[in-house]
Parts: C-alpha cells; structure tokens; sequence
C-alpha cells in the first residue's frame, strides 16, 4: 500500500520536483523530514537512497548531480544534520553542480528555546548558497501559492545557474500520518531561459589579430567535445599556447597537458621571454601553483575570462570579463580570428620537448614509488571510464602523466578539500553507467571512509588507494619541512591499511607493495565482479618527497 503524507506542503514540494523531471533524492534518515522521506520513498516518480552520514549524503548527492548534470535533491532532519552538508554545499557552489538542500525544521518558535534538534536554520549556508527559501507551514490556499512560488523560484535558480540552493521546511507534529492518494498535480514545468548578452566579438577578435603571443589556460571543465574542437583551431595558430589541466578535459597534440613539468625550474628570464600578450582562461580552478606563479609574476597585457558563471581575477590582471557559455562565444570568436606569423609556440614546444626527454628518463630510472605506481595505473587505466581523483597529493601526481581521451577525469577542485571525494566518487558510480574508478591517498581515503558505508554501490566501482603512511604531500609542499613537527602535526603518519574497512563494506581487497605485485593485481582488476574492489599499493617504506625533488630538480 502507498504511503503519502498528509501534509500539502510535502505533497506540493514533491510535485514541483517531479515538474522539473528531478529524480533523485538522497536522504539522511531522521524523524522530522520523516513526511518527507516516506512521500518520496512511495513516489512513483523518484528514486531514493538512504544515506547515514550526512556529510558524506551531501557528497554523495553532488557526485550524482556532478554526472547527471541535474539537480539531485538530499533531504535531512532539523538540527546540526543539516550543517553536516555544509563541505558539499560549498563544494558545489564553487564547481557550480546543481544541488537542493531540503531540510526538515521544528516550528520557528521553536529556534533558540532550547528544544531538541533545533537550531537557526534560516540563512544556514548564505554565504555559499544561490538561493534560500523558508517555507511557511500554513497550508491555507493563499500560503500554500506562497510557497509553490518560493520552490520554483529556487529549483529554477538551481538549474538556470547551475549550483547549490537550500529550501528549509518546518513542521509540526503529527509527521506521520498517510494516505493512499496525492491531492496536487502538476503538469511539467518549463525552465526559464537565461537572456543572453550579445557579446561584441569583434572587439575581441581584433585585439587577438594584432598579438603575438597568445596563451589559453583551461582548469576545470566538464567533459565537451565541441569546446575541444575550438580550442583546438586556436591551438593550430602558431602564435597561440594551449595549456590545459588533467581536469579539463581538453586532449591535442598541440595542448600543453603537463603544465608543471615544463614551466617548474624555468629561469625568470626565461619565464618574462614566454609570457603572453594576452592571456585567455576558461574554465574554473587551476590545480597548478606555478602557472599560477608564472603569471602573477609575469603578467600579461590583457587577460579575459570567459565563463558563464565566475570572473575571478586569479592572476591579479584581469582586463576583460566574457560572461558567456564557452562555446557559444567561441563558436563566433573563431571565424574571426587570423593566424599570426609567430615564434610563441615553437619557443614553448623547444621547452616541451627538452623536458620530456629529461622526464622520460628520469621514469626509465625511478623504482617503485609514488611515482612510479601513478604511471603504471594510469598507462593501464581501461577504456572510457570516468576516474574520479582525491586531492591533495593524487590530483597533483597526476597532473605528471598523460591520459587518454576517453577518460573523463573528475576531481572536487571547487574548494580543493579532502572531505568527500570517496563519497563523491561513489555518488558518480551510483548516477553513470560507465564505470568509475577512483584514485586516492591514504588521507583523503580514512578521513572519508563513510563514503563507503553506503548500499548502492555498483558492483563496476573501483578504488585505488595509495598509502604512503601520511600526507606525504606536506613533505612536498615548501613550507611544514621547516616547522620542527612535519611528521606528528602535518603528515600525521600512521600505520592503517584499508583490509578491515573492504571487509566491513563489502568489497574485494587486494594489496601491493612493489611493482611486481601491482601489476598482478591490476591483471583482470576492472572486470566485472561480484562485488566493488579496492586494491591499496603501500608505499609507506618509499621516501616519495626524494623521488619527487629529483623529478623537478631534472625537470
């Protein structure tokens, strides 16, 4: 028998979701948002997922959001539930991944009276949130168009500008109290349209004809084909350098991918002779500390950003601002743009190619290491899979090494933290049917181990972990080295391994510690399988930092 509350505002809520064709809702179990959870569990039109712990429910619902390229709902109850949400609400905030916060409240009279699981939950997230609404609990006509208004404004906003809103909703008791019929029905809902600005491309393109040394830096950027394609007729002008990160999804010949391991020990001399007349970005977080270095340190003439969403001015430079979708002003840009005569990308290519050759034999002659694990997982990584990347140390390793076009990488560089990318990863696996795997350290893997605790897993998912016994990467970094307690305060060493957690969670563990035993376990690792697996490659014996200085120093 269907169970569907009583209460019009969880019917009215649960018919604007299905309006705007929203499928997925993750829940956080809890007794007040239990109307909630029970109408969308017995909705025909949605699929639930129970998720315990809320931080990792929010990371979770943005990993689904993140492939499904649609808001994902995750529901809560009243209290600090809802804080938990917090690191993902600012991670999609920052990577612009539609996500709806729905929480449960007690009464407001409530607030500040001392009652359980009652906090301020009005304006919870306002600093990172694109649109908050309080609904009434009235369910008189009159409030109940009131709140109709509000939930639409807010979803529409989630889409339209692709990022996190939070919708609060108190009740009061009874919660449970169900019928067998809903009284509101919706047709489906139009999505307003963005008015475009019309850009003046020309203006643009003249000033990119008379230069001569361009340079187009690309961060992160979901997976698209056609954005490749223009960057590409960009890139065959000699006068233009194309550098893209691991995370945006760019792949040429032409591109320069390995952006650290061209430009890390080049002379300042050498860095003002390369610097660019104008500077193109596109895309959002740039993972690389040194061309961040470069061109605040050697500023171009002119930078514009394009990106229909952020305008930061990252290199301290900013001329121009193109608040546009990519491809769509690109799609004009390029029929106007003439190919210079010009040293610039040959000059960068002479540079290219003297440090692959350095680099190629520095692999030649590296053992087993962090290092040498990340080339061999990469160099052998299946076809057309999503792989998601832990930060701190993993994302920048891989940044060393090239990857195939059909691997579309994935990595929370929104706000940069460690706090969620299991749970991210497992929410990707969850919403794609192309197989994931993700990359990670120790740290990111322990902290976010609840990721793991989670009942939808697909059997394809697959998760490599790197443990060095610490976070190696504050041995890397300049910096903690020089603080007296590396070890004890920012590495903070240990001697975990991930056995007992495969057991408790249900997947099939594997273990290397050297390279003769990763490459048997990497033999048949992404077939399919009864269960997800998870195969940990100990390197904690290695000194990775020495590794690591010896690469750039060659570099």
């Amino acid at each position: 028998m269907k169970k569907f509350s009583t209460k019009l505002n969880v019917q009215l809520i649960a018919e604007v979701l299905s309006a705007f064709d929203i499928e997925h809702i993750v829940l956080s179990p809890g007794s007040r948002n239990g109307s909630l959870a029970t109408h969308f569990s017995h909705h025909p039109k949605f699929k639930t997922y129970s998720i315990v712990d809320e931080r990792s429910a929010g990371f979770v619902a943005l990993g689904m959001a993140q492939q499904l390229r649609k808001p994902v709902v995750v529901c809560c109850t009243s209290g600090s539930a809802l804080v938990n949400y917090y690191p993902a609400v600012t991670e999609a905030f920052y990577q612009n991944v539609p996500l709806i916060v729905l929480s449960a409240d007690r009464p407001e009279h409530l607030t500040d009276q001392f009652d359980g699981q009652t906090i301020r939950q009005k304006k919870v997230f306002e600093a990172h949130i694109i649109s908050e609404v309080q609904l009434s609990e009235d369910e008189s006509t009159e409030t109940l168009t009131q709140n109709l208004g509000l939930i639409k404004k807010a979803i529409a906003e989630s889409i339209q500008k692709s990022g996190p809103v939070h919708i609060n909703m108190p009740f009061s008791e009874p919660l449970y109290e169900f019928q067998e019929s809903i009284d509101i029905h919706f047709d489906q809902f139009e999505i307003p349209k963005n008015q475009k600005t019309e850009i003046d491309v020309s203006s643009f393109s003249e000033r990119w004809n008379s230069a001569q040394k361009k340079l187009v830096l690309v961060g992160l950027q979901f997976p698209n084909l056609r954005l490749n394609e223009l960057i590409q007729q960009l890139a065959d002008d000699d006068s233009v350098v194309v550098m893209t990160e691991t995370t945006s999804n760019l792949h040429s010949p032409r591109f320069f991918n390995k952006i650290d391991s061209v430009i890390y020990s080049l002379s300042e001399e050498t860095l003002e002779n390369h610097k660019p007349e104008i500077l193109l970005t596109v895309g959002q977080n740039v993972v690389s500390k040194k061309i961040k270095a470069f061109l605040r340190n050697h500023k171009p003439k002119q930078h514009w950003h394009l990106d229909p969403y952020w305008q930061p001015d990252t290199f301290q430079c900013l001329t121009d601002k193109i608040i546009s979708d990519p491809v769509e002003f690109l799609e004009k840009f390029v029929s106007e743009i003439i190919q210079q005569p010009s040293h610039y990308y040959n000059d960068w290519n002479s540079l290219r190619v003297e440090k692959e050759k350095l680099q190629k034999e520095f692999a030649e002659n590296t053992g087993f290491s962090d290092f040498k694990v990340f080339e061999k997982i990469i160099e052998t990584l299946p076809e057309n899979i999503d792989l998601q990347y832990s930060n701190s140390s993993a994302i920048r390793y891989a940044q060393l090494f090239d990857h195939r076009s059909d691997i579309r990488v994935f990595c929370n560089r929104g706000t940069s933290g460690i706090d969620g990318s299991t749970s991210t990863a497992a929410g990707a696996a969850m919403a794609d049917k192309r197989q994931t795997v993700l990359i990670s350290g120790d740290i990111a893997f322990f902290y976010d181990s609840n990721g793991l605790w989670n009942n939808y897993i697909p059997k394809s998912f697959r998760i490599i972990l790197i443990n060095n016994g610490g976070g190696n990467i504050f041995k890397i970094i300049p910096g903690p080295e020089n603080s007296g307690v590396v070890e004890k305060v920012f590495e903070t060493t240990h001697q975990l391994n991930a056995s007992h957690l495969a057991e408790m969670f249900g997947f099939e563990y594997l273990k290397a510690d050297n390279l003769e035993s990763l490459e048997q376990s990497l033999n048949g690792f992404y077939s399919k399988s009864d269960r997800p697996k998870i195969l940990e490659v100990n390197t904690s014996e290695i000194k990775n930092e020495e590794v690591m200085r010896e690469y750039f120093r060659i570099s």
